[in-house]
């Protein structure tokens, strides 16, 4: 489903159904995925995953409303925010630990998935440090469970949703569920933290306390941000944030200033980057790569950038000539499936290497003012357009020299 037909679909929805006035009325609407299926026969699934703020309708975004499952098949909208903003930048201390010995069947400095990442953080003793005490393994997968709880006004009685937990640890006092995602983004749905927190508080009781966290693998830094649910939707405590990363003795000086110009390591015939978030390119790669066939209306659910970005984000992998788009199936490249199966920080060097050899990106790197006529060879001319291209060359420039300082 494109983008439009999404959020045209959704406004069709608001329109058969009168939902504005009613949520003004009552202050919430349930609808049936049947009500939904009704109005254009898409699949309800698709259109109610939103699982980022970004991704919500326009026409959600626009009233400031969400959207939340309360049964199988019932959905609740009501005028509030069930995002939970995440911090990219890490407030404390990263702990440095020893590789793990004699683990050869996960490369700790190659991961790419979820459940591959939480198993590094067992055997490596990263989840002992992170929730204090020793644990093991009891909660994984997905089930359907009864909860209650209230956004401001609005009551949510949730029965037969389903409810995911990446990893589940239990110890002789607490239960610790995780909630694991590869890369970072900027906000979560409390779906994916507050249905856990309270099925299992429910299933639990006061045997044991109930501890949520968010997981992310960002780069090559395992972060674990505790979560605490306050009664409206929780929130992520960053100061008492633990983020662990493997010494690695193999690790090569590396020099940014050294690349040399060749503007043949890029497309010059796809768009010149305007996408600023590098660490979303490299997870993106990744995702790409973990799956036969995703097709890029699969992909944009999976990150918290506005719909109109995926094409920017992806077009980088294009100009890199890491990417291809062929029978609607994303694919990697053979230089692509190459440089995602190398170490995170091999991976970045040497797409730093392509990156900066672009004469622009170059001049951005050392400093320099890129000449205005290296634009026209990608059809840029206006000065506006320029100056946001810049901003991207300089945003990477940082993630680069931030990476290998």
């Amino acid at each position: 489903m494109s983008k439009l037909d999404f959020h045209n679909s959704w406004e069709k929805i608001f329109e058969r159904y009168n939902l504005c006035s009613i949520i003004k009325t009552n202050g919430y609407v349930d609808i049936t995925a049947d009500q939904i299926k009704a109005v254009e026969r898409k699949e309800p699934r698709n259109l109610t995953k939103i699982d980022f703020r970004e991704k919500l309708p326009k026409i959600m975004k626009e009233e400031g409303l969400s959207i939340l499952a309360i049964k199988n098949g019932l959905y609740r909208i009501a005028k509030n925010d069930p995002f939970i903003d995440v911090k990219q930048e890490i407030e404390t201390k990263i702990i440095e630990l020893p590789t793990p010995q004699n683990i050869i069947s996960i490369d700790p400095f190659n991961i790419k998935s979820e459940s591959a990442a939480l198993d590094m953080a067992t055997v490596s003793n990263m989840l002992e440090i992170a929730f204090g005490e020793k644990s093991k393994l009891t909660i994984r997968g997905r089930l359907r469970g009864a909860l209650d709880f209230n956004i401001g006004d609005i009551h949510y009685n949730v029965d037969g949703v389903q409810i995911e937990v990446d990893g589940g640890y239990e110890s002789d006092s607490s239960i610790h569920l995780i909630e694991a995602k590869i890369g970072y983004n900027n906000n979560i749905n409390i779906r994916q933290l507050l249905y856990p927190q309270l099925f299992w508080e429910k299933q639990i009781g006061i045997k044991k306390e109930i501890r949520s966290y968010v997981f992310y693998l960002q780069g090559d830094i395992f972060r674990f941000i505790p979560y605490y649910y306050d009664g409206a939707i929780g929130y992520l405590d960053h100061a008492k944030e633990k983020a662990f990363v493997f010494e690695n003795p193999d690790v090569e000086i590396f020099s940014l200033n050294e690349i040399k110009i060749d503007q043949s390591k890029v497309d010059t015939n796809i768009p010149f980057p305007q996408a600023d978030k590098f660490d979303t390119i490299n997870t993106m790669m990744i995702t790409i790569s973990e799956n036969l066939c995703i097709s890029k209306e699969e992909l944009k659910t999976k990150f918290a950038i506005v719909d109109r970005q995926i094409d920017y984000y992806f077009n980088v992998l294009k100009w890199l000539k890491l990417c291809i788009e062929k029978d609607g199936c994303l694919i990697l490249t053979p230089e692509g499936e190459r440089l995602v199966n190398l170490s995170f920080r091999k991976r970045m060097q040497e797409i730093a290497k392509i990156v900066f050899a672009e004469p622009i990106m170059n001049a951005v790197l050392n400093s320099k003012n890129p000449n205005e006529q290296i634009f026209l060879d990608y059809n840029i001319k206006s000065q506006s357009t320029i100056h946001r291209r810049l901003q991207t060359a300089n945003a990477w420039v940082k993630y680069f020299r931030d990476l290998f300082s």
